[in-house]
């Protein structure tokens, strides 16, 4: 198999796990899909774009794509926030078929079109604000400086891989040592999630992997069931049965308490709402003693949702696949971190819910540890406590102090049944200020 070959077997989570063991970087953060696209490998035809100085006629994009390739990747560094790099650069990449994807450290416009096209393309966003008289390219084909990620050198010919959890890059000179070590690492995944489906505890799982020997008795079933949720967790989470966040914020903020977490957003437009108590989290950093992602998992009870304060962090992962898949399996609720995820593929096909800072592929082993469990944290400027109630849903994520649960959920009920009054009655023919003056609108919207 080519080196191209055996890359694509592999994923941006396993390669960015690689080039740690080795000391190597290569993972950057912030380059994502644009459009629900496939993953990409490939080598590295670089273009580094900037401002346009009005006396110099600017160079035509396409230069480094003249030569006649079937494995190029489109990388293009410097962009500006705001503005397209080139759309049309790429949509007659595309065309020309030569270039599998483009990886953009700036923005893009013409989305439609690359999606309809299937044309993957990755990068911080989208713009409908065009290139033209902004930027120019600058230089082709010669060592480029990734400018968002800081500390990242692409060259010509690099290899390239992109997927849903985000974009990571292996210098030429080192791809074979680079992969003989993802080979062995995703073996090793292999087997702990076969070892996962057939029940073991996630303790085990993880203890065992820790050596170079893949573990033995990995058909063994599970002797520990996880934790039964209680009576009282039950009752408090039937309270909110029928409400979503916004009905929750809007009590929250009549009853004058802060649980809208800040900038924590779903993996995906999910259409039912993600309830549970509160299994919380602290992650701290690992200030040289290993760290890893601990085996908190196994303490967590049937219905709760983890919630984990990674200090909004978004250089490395506290969540991935082995724990989606531990976590459906003992029907655990949901997870909200302060942070980021990775392998999101998997926890978008088990339709696990997530709910995130953002996602990307680089490990917290040896970055970060587990400071504590079931302890007060903070997550998206939110004080959580254990066992507070936690409503997600498409809009994102509230909490709910336990002590003030009935409270919330029986005001959470009045607001969305007196805005279901509201709805029934425009579509009956009242005008929208008769209908929120008949059935007391803005006193929804007000304290006290």
């Amino acid at each position: 198999m080519s080196f191209l070959d055996r890359l694509l077997v592999l994923d941006s989570n396993t390669v960015s796990d690689a080039l740690d063991l080795l000391g190597f970087k290569g993972a950057v953060y912030g380059l994502l899909p644009l459009w629900d696209c496939p993953k990409i490998v490939g080598r590295a035809r670089t273009v580094k774009v900037g401002l346009n100085p009005d006396a110099v006629p600017p160079t035509h994009p396409l230069t480094p794509m003249d030569e006649a390739t079937t494995d190029g990747i489109l990388v293009v560094s410097g962009g500006i926030d705001g503005v397209s790099c080139w759309d049309h650069g790429i949509d007659n990449a595309w065309k020309a078929k030569r270039i599998r994807g483009a990886i953009i450290d700036g923005m893009c416009r013409d989305n439609k079109d690359s999606r309809d096209a299937g044309y993957p393309v990755y990068g911080r966003g989208v713009t409908t604000t065009s290139e033209r008289g902004q930027v120019a390219q600058v230089c082709s084909g010669t060592p480029l400086q990734v400018l968002q990620v800081r500390g990242v050198v692409v060259c010509q010919n690099d290899y390239v891989i992109a997927d849903g959890s985000g974009t990571v890059f292996v210098p030429a000179e080192r791809i074979e040592r680079v992969l003989e070590v993802g080979e062995r690492l995703n073996r090793r995944q292999t087997l702990v999630a076969q070892a996962v489906g057939a029940g073991r505890l996630a303790s085990e799982v993880m203890e065992a992997t820790q050596s170079p020997t893949a573990p033995r008795n990995a058909g063994a079933e599970s002797s520990t069931q996880p934790p039964k949720a209680s009576a009282e967790d039950q009752e408090l989470v039937a309270l909110f049965a029928g409400s979503g966040t916004a009905g929750v914020s809007d009590a929250l903020d009549k009853l004058g308490i802060l649980g809208q977490a800040h900038n924590i957003m779903p993996l995906t437009d999910y259409s039912t709402v993600t309830i549970g108590p509160a299994f919380t989290v602290r992650y701290v950093p690992a200030c040289g003693s290993a760290g890893g992602v601990d085996n908190f998992i196994d303490q967590v009870a049937t219905g709760d949702v983890v919630v984990i304060d990674n200090g909004g962090r978004t250089d490395c992962t506290v969540w991935g696949d082995i724990m989606t898949q531990y976590a459906g399996l003992r029907g655990i609720a949901g997870t909200v971190i302060d942070g980021v995820c990775r392998d999101v593929n998997r926890a978008l096909t088990d339709d696990y819910p997530l709910f995130t800072v953002g996602r990307w592929m680089r490990t917290g082993k040896d970055r970060v540890r587990v400071g504590g469990v079931n302890e007060s944290i903070g997550v998206g400027r939110v004080r959580v406590q254990p066992r507070d109630i936690v409503v997600a849903d498409a809009n994102g994520v509230v909490v709910v102090p336990r002590n003030r649960a009935r409270e919330v959920a029986e005001l959470a009920r009045w607001i969305e049944e007196c805005e279901a009054d509201i709805r029934e009655s425009i579509v009956g023919g009242a005008t929208l200020g008769e209908a929120r003056e008949e059935f007391k609108y803005f006193q929804l919207q007000r304290r006290g």
